[in-house]
């Protein structure tokens, strides 16, 4: 999260700086974002935005909380029984920035799945926000899960399938119809499984 000194900060100065790191991780990955190029382009010196934020990591995360605060927000409240309802609200979301500036970055977000993010994702956020350990993905309580490792194995499926299916919508491989059943049929068969039962 911003050190205090950020959000001391006039509001049009604090958009600035977001709307510069946006900029800077949706047209690279994170490994190639530049601190010094979000500074410059927000015309603030690195040493002015490491008052702000402790180092890169910690200005995607908050970039991502962004993101993510209204779902979040909305997603509070809802009690549903369905066990994989919240993640398909999570990936309609997501879709919903189609075309908006937002875009690049989510692409970039998703682009950069490494295992940390997807904690990040589906640990860190849920716990902080909903006191529900993946609660943000998917609700786990109607699944016959036996350890966190099983909910973990699952949360990687889920969010990997959700960046291939956004990126693949987002950049013009699948349309909107595709993506949707794609992603659908991931959560299908991880609800109801694979194995059929034995006639015998």
């Amino acid at each position: 999260m911003p050190h205090e000194a950020f959000f001391k900060l006039p509001q049009e100065k604090q958009n600035k700086i977001i709307s510069c790191a946006y900029k800077e991780f949706g047209e690279n990955l994170y490994d190639k974002a530049s601190i010094f190029l979000i500074a410059k382009k927000a015309n603030i010196s690195r040493a002015s935005l490491y008052c702000y934020f402790t180092d890169k990591e910690d200005i995607f995360k908050y970039l991502v909380s962004l993101i993510l605060k209204p779902y979040i927000e909305n997603v509070k409240h809802l009690n549903s029984s369905q066990p994989f309802y919240v993640t398909k609200q999570l990936f309609d979301y997501f879709m919903s920035f189609y075309n908006k500036p937002e875009q690049k970055f989510i692409i970039a977000l998703f682009k950069n799945m490494t295992p940390k993010n997807i904690k990040f994702l589906t640990s860190d956020i849920s716990t902080n926000h909903l006191n529900k350990p993946c609660k943000l993905i998917f609700d786990a309580s109607k699944l016959e899960l036996k350890s966190q490792y099983d909910i973990n194995i699952i949360s990687f499926t889920i969010v990997s399938n959700m960046a291939l299916c956004l990126i693949q919508y987002f950049e013009g491989i699948k349309t909107k119809e595709e993506a949707c059943e794609h992603f659908n049929r991931t959560l299908q068969i991880l609800e109801n499984g694979i194995k059929k039962e034995s006639k015998l």
